[in-house]
């Protein structure tokens, strides 16, 4: 053992000067290590598995498919979810799947939105309301603009609505906006289509010069 006098007057243990650099080097590499495997578990351990509600064209990726869910972050409102048949991940907003579940139970939620899988309407009229219920009485929580793309989940029961004494032709829809808010809107004022069918496509935009925004050129260009 030796002490060294550095030109200060400071005493320096240096055999004790070499095991602390030696300590601090192995923990250092321990912390590294353990910080490197937290986030490589988060990246792998899955949350769940989704139905993909609305279409992500820029991933190819369907309304209907199911995906495996790694990340939710309520600091950015998104998932991190798998792209299928490839090693990639991509974020999505939280409204645009559905809450994750197990594999076994993922199942029987895509079932529920199969009925209605790739169909979106376009509103025909400004105003035209969302409502909680599948009813005219019930609350509003979105007002629709005009020419304004709704995703179609599925349809359900509600009461009829009324054009003075006649009924009116159509169903109630559970719908979802471009924003993530979600309700029940009856169809008469809709225009419904299969955004894999071109042809629906086209026929609902013929009414209509400004029917091309910027989701619908992404649908027809996949």
């Amino acid at each position: 053992m030796q002490w060294q006098l550095e030109s200060k007057g400071t005493l320096i243990y240096t055999e004790n000067m070499k095991v602390s650099k030696r300590f601090f080097s192995t923990f250092a590499f321990l912390l590294f290590g353990m910080i490197f495997s937290v986030l490589l578990c988060s990246c792998s351990k899955k949350l769940g598995y989704s139905v993909v509600l609305w279409s992500i064209p820029e991933e190819n990726i369907a309304d209907g498919t199911i995906v495996p869910v790694y990340i939710k972050s309520n600091i950015s409102h998104c998932y991190v979810i798998g792209v299928p048949e490839t090693d990639m991940k991509c974020e999505v907003p939280l409204w645009k799947i559905s809450e994750p579940t197990s594999k076994r139970k993922v199942q029987s939620v895509a079932n529920r939105y199969a009925e209605y899988q790739h169909y979106y309407a376009r509103v025909k009229r400004d105003g035209l309301p969302i409502r909680y219920e599948p009813q005219n009485t019930s609350r509003q929580i979105y007002r629709t603009r005009e020419n304004e793309v709704l995703k179609v989940l599925y349809k359900g029961k509600g009461a009829q609505v009324m054009a003075g004494n006649s009924p009116l032709e159509g169903d109630w829809l559970r719908v979802l906006t471009s924003d993530g808010s979600s309700g029940w809107c009856f169809s008469y004022n809709l225009d419904v289509y299969n955004e894999k069918d071109s042809s629906s496509v086209l026929a609902v935009s013929s009414n209509d010069e400004n029917i091309y925004d910027d989701y619908l050129k992404k649908v027809l260009s996949v």
